[in-house]
């Protein structure tokens, strides 16, 4: 029987490496310059699971919670919504969806955080620390380490 140990360590480094990089990107964003931001419309969007449609009927459904915004850059007036950075809220209801954006309902004010060479990528809300980007990576690292020890024992 082959020795698995090394496949998963290298798997498991991958993923590692992943989580870190994307967890630095977000330690990257939280520098971005901020913006106030006025909420122009909100929609829910119905989207359906990975499934084809000949597969199956009862296909999962999820409600996409976007939100679209101006902001003003020095002078220049830019348009953006909340799917640009960190995805769209998803929720397993149109209910879910309508009550968070009934958080934000047009011609409210957000504080937004715009890319300094592209105004146009933003990420909605203040500064966060990617506490679960951090932990999956270390959880990764951690299986990635026993991996190597088990492949090398």
């Amino acid at each position: 029987m082959p020795d698995i140990a090394p496949v998963i360590a290298l798997a498991s480094g991958v993923g590692a490496l992943a989580a870190g990089r994307s967890a630095w990107r977000r330690r990257a964003v939280n520098a971005w310059p901020s913006a106030r931001a006025r909420v122009d419309h909100t929609e829910v969007e119905e989207v359906h699971g990975q499934h084809r449609r000949e597969e199956r009927d009862d296909r999962p459904r999820r409600f996409l919670a976007r939100v679209h915004y101006t902001f003003e850059v020095e002078g220049v007036t830019y348009r953006s919504d909340n799917g640009r950075f960190d995805g769209v809220p998803a929720f397993a209801s149109r209910q879910e969806a309508e009550a968070h954006l009934a958080r934000t309902p047009p011609g409210s004010t957000l504080t937004i955080r715009h890319a300094p060479d592209d105004p146009e990528l933003t990420q909605l809300g203040e500064r966060r620390l990617p506490l679960a980007r951090l932990g999956l990576a270390a959880f990764l690292l951690g299986l990635c380490a026993m991996a190597l020890w088990l492949s090398l024992r």
